[in-house]
């Protein structure tokens, strides 16, 4: 009896079906600070100046960077507050 090793076993199957997402306990995070915004706009200056932004991994550090602190800014309740949003 041959084994074909490019078939899918059932452990394969369930740890690589993209359907099924891997459920997460919420972080708490902290508020953004003007420091941490000084700090990401002199990355994306770097970026420019020095001409990586032409380089994958620079680039997907910032972008990385900026998904995270996107993300703190819009789910902080300070934040929703200034702008005049309610929070669930």
């Amino acid at each position: 009896m041959s084994v074909d090793p490019t078939a899918s076993t059932p452990t394969v199957q369930a740890t690589s079906d993209p359907a099924q997402p891997v459920p997460t306990a919420p972080v708490p995070t902290a508020p953004v600070t003007a420091g941490e915004i000084a700090e990401f706009l002199r990355h994306l200056t770097d970026l420019r100046v020095s001409g990586r932004s032409c380089d994958p991994a620079a680039r997907a550090a910032f972008l990385a960077r900026k998904a995270e602190l996107f993300n703190r800014l819009a789910t902080d309740p300070p934040t929703q507050q200034a702008l005049g949003r309610r929070t669930p």
